[in-house]
């Protein structure tokens, strides 16, 4: 959700510059170094955002596996003290 907020935002930013017509070399020149700074800027930011995300799917992966081995522990727990089990057939 980050990325597309940064990539809408650098859109946005190179839009409006684009859209503003320069009155001679020296002025179109300035603008497409402003262009350019703010275009490595939103990559710049793009790439935390995109590393930022690749953080925090590993930290919820992560968060899902144990979830899952808890539940599996807890099933097996509750099969192992289960009264109703028959004594003849212990891996059932």
């Amino acid at each position: 959700m980050r990325y597309l907020s940064y990539l809408l935002l650098g859109g946005i930013v190179l839009g409006t510059m684009a859209c503003d017509r320069p009155q001679n070399t020296e002025d179109r020149q300035a603008r497409q170094e402003k262009v350019d700074r703010a275009a490595h800027q939103a990559g710049e930011d793009l790439y935390k955002a995109a590393q930022k995300t690749k953080e925090v799917t590993k930290e919820a992966v992560e968060g899902v596996k144990k979830a899952g081995r808890e539940a599996k522990d807890g099933w097996e727990d509750a099969k192992h003290k289960d009264p109703a089990r028959d004594s003849t057939h212990p891996d059932q």
